[in-house]
C-alpha cells in the first residue's frame, strides 16, 4: 500500500496543485493510521484482552467505557481510512492533466 500511494505521488509530481492534492491525501491518511494504530488502538485492545482473560481485574462501567472509548477510535480510523480511499479513488478517475507543449 505505501509503495503504492507514494510511487503514484512521485510519478505524478509534476502535474498541477490540484491533481496532486487528491494524491497527497491517501499518504496523509496513512500516516496517521499508521502512528494511531500502535498508540491508541494497541493499549486499548491490550486492556480489554487482559479484561477477557482475567489477567486485569476492572470494573464493569470501566470496561463500558474502554469499550465505548474504543468503537468511537475505530470508527474514527474508519472514517480517516475511507477518506484515504476516496481520495484514490477521485485521483484515477480525474482526467490525466496533459501538459500543453
Amino acid at each position: 500500500m505505501v509503495v503504492g500511494i507514494l510511487g503514484a505521488l512521485i510519478s505524478e509530481w509534476k502535474t498541477r496543485l490540484g491533481y496532486r492534492i487528491w494524491l497527497w491525501v491517501p499518504v496523509i491518511t496513512f500516516l496517521i493510521i499508521w502512528i494511531f494504530t500502535p498508540t491508541v488502538f494497541w493499549s486499548m485492545i491490550r486492556e480489554l484482552y487482559g479484561a477477557g482473560s482475567g489477567k486485569v481485574v476492572r470494573s464493569d462501567a470501566e470496561l463500558i467505557l474502554l469499550v465505548r472509548r474504543w468503537m468511537i477510535w475505530d470508527w474514527l480510523r474508519v472514517a480517516v481510512i475511507a477518506t484515504g480511499f476516496v481520495s484514490l479513488v477521485r485521483a484515477i478517475s480525474i482526467p490525466f492533466p496533459r501538459s500543453d507543449r
